[in-house]
C-alpha cells in the first residue's frame, strides 16, 4: 500500500499515512499541499502535472520500511556492535608539533584493520587505500563550520528548473554513517582541529548519539529525528569518532563538559629522546630546553613538538626550522613580547639581536617608562648559538 500511496496517493488518510512513514512530524499531516511539497522537497516524489511519481530516493526509503515476502527476505544483519577494546571516541591532543596527524593515519589503520607493526610508508599507503574505500572521512573544523556541513543542511536543488527549492542535503557525518550502517567492518570519522570550532552548535542533537550505549543496537539506543529532512537517524556502532586538538589553540579545560565526557582523550606530547645530534648540534637537548622555560613562563599546553625538527639533517635545515617555525610560534606564544621570546633562547644575541632605541627627534623630551629596544632575528645563527641556547646567559652546561 505504501508504494501506491506515495506512486498516486488517492485519499486523505493514505496521504496522511504515507507522510508520516517518511518521517513528516505529524503536526503538518493535516495540511495535504504542505504533504505533497515536503514529499517533492525530500527527493521521494516528483510531480509532473497532476501524477506523482516515486523517485530512486523514494523507493530506498520504502523497501527500508515494507516487509519483504518470505520467500525473498534475506536473514537479519544484526547492527555492527563495536570493539569493546578500542574507545568509539577519542581525541589525541597535544601542542604543534608532537605528530598528531602522524599518529591519526595509525590509529585508524590499526582500528579498521588491527595491525600495528607496518612501517610508516605502509601506514600511509594504507591509509590511502581506506579512504578512497569510503571506510574513512576526514574534516577540518573551523570557526565557520556550522551544522549544515556536518550533519546536513538546506541547499538549493540544482535540478529545479530555475525555481528556488531548497532541499535537505547530508553533512559529512551523515554520509558516513549511512555508509557504515549494517557493515561489520568498522568507519572513521576523522576531525583534524575538533576544537577551533563552536562544537556545540556544530554536533547539535548529535551529541547524545556518541555515547556507546545510545548507539545503534546498544541496549540505550537514541534516534533523533533531524531538523530539515525530519528523517530518523541514529549513529551506528561501528563508527569511529577520532578528533585532533592542538592544546595551543585552546585548552582542554574550555571544551565543552558534555562533549569531554563522551570522548577518550590521549595526550601526546614532545619526545625529545627521538632527535638525534646534527652538526655537532644536540637537538634533544635544544628542545627540551626550550620547553621547560615555555612549560616556567606560560604552561604546560604551549610548548614545542619534536616533529618539525626529525627529518633535519644539515644545520643549513635546523636554522630554517628554528628561523620560520620554532621562533615565530614562541613569538606568538607571548604576543610578541620579544623580551620573553629572547630569553626562552637563551638571552644572547645569537638568535635575537636587541638594540637600544634612542628617541627620535620631537620626542626627545618625552620620556618613556621603560627602555625600548629594537628586537631583530638574526640572518645567520652562529655555532655557538644552540649551545648557548641550552647553557643560557652565563651558564656553563654547554653541550
Amino acid at each position: 500500500m505504501l508504494r501506491e500511496v506515495a506512486t498516486s496517493p488517492k485519499t486523505n488518510n493514505e496521504l496522511q499515512a504515507a507522510a508520516v512513514k517518511f518521517g513528516l512530524s505529524r503536526k503538518n499531516t493535516h495540511d495535504v499541499n504542505y504533504r505533497r511539497f515536503w514529499l517533492e522537497s525530500a527527493g521521494m516524489l516528483e510531480f509532473r502535472g497532476s501524477k506523482s511519481h516515486i523517485t530512486q530516493k523514494g523507493t530506498r526509503f520504502l523497501s527500508s520500511l515494507t516487509p519483504k515476502s518470505p520467500t525473498k527476505q534475506r536473514p537479519t544483519q544484526k547492527p555492527a556492535q563495536p570493539d569493546k577494546r578500542v574507545a568509539l571516541n577519542t581525541i589525541l591532543y597535544g601542542p604543534p608539533g608532537t605528530g598528531k596527524t602522524y599518529a591519526t593515519f595509525r590509529r585508524c589503520v590499526e582500528i579498521c584493520d588491527g595491525n600495528s607493526r607496518l612501517s610508516d610508508d605502509e601506514v600511509q599507503a594504507r591509509y590511502q587505500e581506506l579512504l578512497r574505500e569510503g571506510r574513512i572521512a576526514f574534516v577540518t573544523f573551523h570557526q565557520s563550520y556550522g551544522y549544515e556541513e556536518f550533519v546536513e543542511g538546506l541547499r538549493p536543488d540544482p535540478q529545479s528548473g530555475g525555481k528556488l527549492r531548497l532541499v535537505a542535503t547530508d553533512g559529512v557525518v551523515k554520509r558516513i554513517g549511512e555508509a557504515a550502517r549494517g557493515k561489520k567492518q568498522p568507519y572513521i570519522l576523522v576531525i583534524d582541529e575538533i576544537n577551533r570550532a563552536n562544537i556545540s552548535k556544530v554536533l547539535g542533537e548529535l551529541i547524545t548519539l556518541l555515547e556507546p550505549d545510545k548507539r545503534q543496537g546498544a541496549p540505550h539506543q537514541v534516534t533523533v529525528t533531524l531538523p530539515h529532512s525530519e528523517m530518523p537517524f541514529t549513529l551506528p556502532a561501528n563508527l569511529h569518532i577520532l578528533g585532533t586538538m592542538n592544546t595551543a589553540d585552546r585548552s582542554i579545560a574550555l571544551l565543552d563538559t558534555a562533549l569531554r565526557r563522551r570522548f577518550k582523550f590521549e595526550e601526546l606530547v614532545p619526545k625529545p629522546n627521538l632527535l638525534k645530534t646534527v652538526a655537532g648540534i644536540n637537538l634533544a637537548a635544544v628542545l627540551r630546553t626550550i620547553n621547560r622555560r615555555l612549560e616556567y613562563l606560560i604552561d604546560r599546553d604551549h610548548l614545542i613538538g619534536h616533529a618539525w625538527l626529525m627529518g633535519a639533517e644539515t644545520k643549513s635545515q635546523i636554522d630554517d626550522i628554528m628561523r620560520h617555525k620554532i621562533i615565530p610560534l614562541i613569538a606568538e606564544y607571548f604576543y610578541e613580547d620579544w623580551q620573553k621570546v629572547r630569553a626562552v633562547l637563551g638571552d644572547t644575541d645569537d638568535f635575537v639581536r636587541r638594540e637600544p632605541l634612542e628617541a627620535p627627534p620631537g620626542l626627545r623630551d618625552v620620556e618613556a617608562d621603560e627602555a625600548r629596544y629594537r628586537w631583530t632575528v638574526q640572518d645567520e645563527f652562529q655555532g655557538k648559538a644552540y649551545s648557548g641556547l641550552v647553557a643560557g646567559s652565563g651558564g656553563s652546561d654547554r653541550t
